[in-house]
């Protein structure tokens, strides 16, 4: 029996190869996720490594809060720093400055890092501590120089010597480039930015006066770090801890690696979506195979194979199938990971370079996700193949139509299930991993439910096409066996329900937008940030121009609810700090409870924020922000929810306790009577200096916020777009074996007078009905889903339905042009039959 397996499979090559293609793309996508991911893990280990390779200990302040940026540490007093060095084993200590600082280049634009960190750092000279070396030029020595490392030198076409503006936590001012750093020779760490200032300046220019980020300590000759570390521990304050440079390094790796995790799973998920897609190939192509080789399995059981063997064989040639599948996935899968890292630069995300690793986990994953798939869909299949009665084979009657009455029964029951699932989990109850089942199950249930309508849709559809006789066999092709049509269309309908839903949401998102400025703002113009935000130098400039009545900056930072008096236990929320002269003047609110007055003492919370922490006007609430001890502040009052204005409102004298000072945002109002136009030129003028900052109507504000959603939606529909081709495969694969399966049937048509125009038409035609039928259902499907994303998302802030029906529409078209295409090569194969032997053909 295996031979005589391995015989068929190399008899049949054609619909080996068109079988495994579409595993191949779902496993090329699953490894290709896995390389990407390993590759960037190991840049960051060797980065963290590298920097940390002469640190003997760390000293730094516990985590306060979560910011923007991440976890928000204390700072260090500045006379921490001797305290530092007069420990036994000390051989050197350095105090670092670390903050946020840009470029602005010769053109006048933001140097962007598309993600990377633009940081601004105090530069000290140093052998063991200092990771970075002065490849041109000097270390910045006044207040008016700095260090830049080469990558950003490069990409600003800066040289020692030139003035370049830095924007920082103070006003925008120009510096003199002295010296230009690398690190072994490399141009940046991981793609960053670096300015250097000396150590006065970094801590006047970042914010940091009197402070250090943290404490660098090199070990003498002979102590070891957990020895020093234990030493140093011993003389800090209550506010700080020490760790070890090996310990350093492995935390900062697993922070990276743990965001590099969700990634991971972002990219595993459209993986497992193409590889779900591709099992309905599977399933459908084996399905095809088992029927066509009835008399061949029939014989063999004649012969004495036994049911068990047949099964075996024909799952045989599944993991075979499987197998060859992941060896060229594997392979494969390199190329798709530099594929996704140039997805993500056009849209600009530039991930860092660095050496490419296959993992065991990467080839272990491949070959089980592709050989466990195969063998699952090819599972139904084989054990049909297996109940076939000999002598009924022989006489052509082991394929009878079966009822739909048990498989509806079951696809109903699945589909309910699904849906249940999906609801509970989108009312807050459960995780994305049971979303994720529940819309598997569901998409299971909608396939074996769909034989009960691609029987009537097809022949309503194909009454389009039936005016000549082409069109009316195609017609009758694609309705004759509606299993078959049903579980071809199935696997687009998947891909195109996805995209679908996607759109509907983002069009909701766009919706929900709109409604959500012309609702919240009243300004007249919105100041956008950027990148990490803008000093209140913006504000000041924007308020000394003619003709503007108001100004107000948007600061938001983190905020920890304290649940003791010491807040060592407590819950990180994020906070806006806002003025209280310009509620309702510059932003609309709604009070719900209580007032909607902000004063410094008390806090304003969204009706959502409110139920969720349990909290009513007039209580008191104990709060600590980045650079704050904990303090009590009144719960003043509640507000319908405002997207810019966030869950939990403070007055902006709070922001002085933030961890940054820059402002996200800022709205300007013109004075009544006033020249719209007039205050736009002079704000334009005025502003051109900070190129982060972008003055915006109202209008445009929109814009540019839809724009935004537009690009998220473009790259996960892009990620989508494999599962669309492999369903387009799974069309293609089973024209081709319907091709095959009626080989006498095309030649009795050629033999009574059909020309070879019209077989290819025919053809064309069945693949453009069942195309229209997976787009139609994917439609459908999509919305629905869409909409219930929509609806359980409002409390989120997406409070509008968006319908997008012209895009809908498109995608349809696109669906049946896809049909046509599809059918080039299997008609093509069918109008080149000879037609004596294709009549000849049993």
């Amino acid at each position: 029996m295996i031979r005589a397996t391995f015989k068929s499979l190399t008899a049949r090559k054609l619909r080996l190869v068109l079988s495994s293609l579409s595993i191949v793309l779902g496993v090329s996508f699953v490894s290709g996720a896995f390389v990407l991911t390993d590759s960037l893990g190991k840049v960051f280990d060797n980065l963290f490594s590298t920097v940390n390779q002469n640190l003997a200990v760390d000293v730094r302040g516990d985590v306060v809060t979560s910011g923007q940026q991440g976890d928000v540490r204390a700072l260090l007093p500045e006379s921490l720093l001797g305290t530092v060095r007069g420990v036994d084993g000390v051989a050197e200590a350095q105090g670092n400055i670390q903050g946020s600082a840009q470029l602005v280049d010769k053109k006048g634009k933001v140097v962007g890092t598309g993600g990377a960190p633009t940081l601004g750092l105090n530069w000290f000279d140093s052998d063991k501590l200092q990771s970075a070396q002065i490849d041109e030029g000097r270390a910045p020595t006044g207040p008016d120089e700095i260090l830049v490392n080469k990558g950003l030198a490069d990409r600003a076409d800066y040289a020692v010597g030139d003035k370049a503006p830095v924007l920082t936590d103070q006003p925008l001012k120009t510096y003199t480039i002295v010296g230009i750093i690398t690190f072994d020779g490399k141009k940046s760490l991981a793609g960053e930015t670096e300015i250097y200032f000396d150590t006065p300046t970094a801590q006047r220019v970042l914010n940091l006066q009197g402070k250090f980020s943290d404490i660098a300590v090199a070990a003498a000759d002979g102590v070891s770090e957990k020895v020093l570390r234990d030493r140093v521990a011993a003389v800090l304050p209550p506010e700080a801890n020490a760790i070890t440079g090996t310990g350093l390094a492995e935390e900062q790796s697993s922070d990276i690696k743990e965001g590099l995790g969700f990634f991971n799973t972002f990219l595993l998920t459209f993986a497992l979506i193409a590889l779900f897609v591709g099992a309905f190939i599977i399933f459908n192509t084996f399905s095809m195979l088992v029927a066509q080789r009835t008399r061949e399995l029939a014989l063999m059981r004649a012969l004495g194979a036994s049911r068990g063997q047949v099964n075996r064989a024909v799952l045989l040639e599944a993991v075979v199938v499987g197998l060859l599948s992941s060896v060229i996935g594997l392979v494969l899968g390199v190329g798709v990971a530099l594929g996704l890292k140039a997805l993500f630069g056009v849209f600009g995300a530039q991930l860092p370079d660095g050496p490419t690793v296959i993992a065991a986990r990467t080839v272990i994953a491949s070959f089980v996700v592709g050989t466990v798939v195969t063998a699952a869909a090819a599972f139904l299949p084989a054990r049909r193949a297996s109940r076939v009665s000999p002598l009924a084979a022989l006489r052509d009657a082991a394929t009878p139509d079966r009822s739909l009455k048990r498989q509806t029964i079951i696809g109903s029951i699945v589909l309910v299930v699904g849906a249940g699932v999906m609801a509970n989990t989108l009312a807050g109850d459960g995780s994305l991993a049971l979303l994720g089942l529940g819309t598997l199950l569901a998409f299971i249930g909608i396939a074996m439910l769909s034989p009960l309508v691609s029987k009537p849709v097809a022949s309503g559809v194909g009454r389009l096409f039936s005016r000549r006789l082409p069109g009316r066999l195609g017609r009758e092709n694609a309705v004759r066996n509606p299993r078959r049509t049903a579980a071809t269309a199935a696997a687009l309908m998947i891909g195109l329900a996805l995209i679908s839903a996607v759109t509907v949401l983002g069009s909701s998102l766009k919706a929900s937008v709109a409604k959500t400025v012309s609702g919240a703002i009243t300004a007249d113009f919105v100041l956008s940030a950027q990148g990490p935000g803008f000093p209140d130098a913006v504000l000041d400039e924007a308020k000394a121009q003619s003709g503007v009545s108001s100004v107000a900056g948007v600061k938001v930072d983190g905020m920890q609810r304290c649940e003791n008096a010491s807040c060592s236990k407590s819950k990180d929320l994020f906070v806006t700090a806002f003025p209280s002269t310009a509620l309702g003047d510059l932003v609309k609110i709604t009070p719900v409870a209580g007032s909607g007055t902000l004063k410094p003492d008390t806090l304003l919370l969204s009706e959502n924020a409110a139920k969720s922490e349990n909290l009513k006007p007039g209580d008191s609430v104990t709060v600590q922000f980045a650079r704050s001890a904990p303090q009590k502040l009144v719960v003043g009052g509640t507000y319908e929810q405002n997207q810019l204005l966030g869950d939990y409102l403070v007055d902006e004298s709070k922001a002085k306790d933030f961890s940054s000072q820059r402002n996200v945002a800022a709205l300007v109002s013109v004075d009544d009577g006033g020249s719209v136009d007039d205050v736009r030129r002079a704000l334009d003028t005025s502003l051109a200096a900070y190129p982060n900052v972008t003055v915006q109507d109202q209008s445009e504000f929109v814009a540019d916020t839809q724009a935004q959603v537009n690009q998220i939606v473009t790259i996960i529909n892009i990620l989508l777009g494999l599962s669309v081709i492999i369903a387009l495969l799974g069309v293609i694969n089973t024209l081709a074996l319907s091709v095959i399966e009626r080989t006498r049937e095309l030649g009795l048509l050629r033999a009574i007078g059909m020309a070879r125009k019209q077989v290819k038409r025919m053809i064309r035609v069945e693949s453009v009905l069942i195309c229209t039928f997976g787009g139609l259902l994917g439609l459908v499907v999509g919305s629905i889903f869409g909409v219930a994303l929509q609806q359980a998302l409002k409390g989120q802030g997406v409070t509008e339905l968006g319908f997008p029906v012209t895009t809908l529409l498109i995608y349809l078209l696109c669906a049946a042009l896809a049909g046509a295409v599809a059918a080039a090569l299997p008609a093509r194969r069918a109008s080149r039959l000879n037609v004596l032997q294709a009549i000849a053909t049993e």
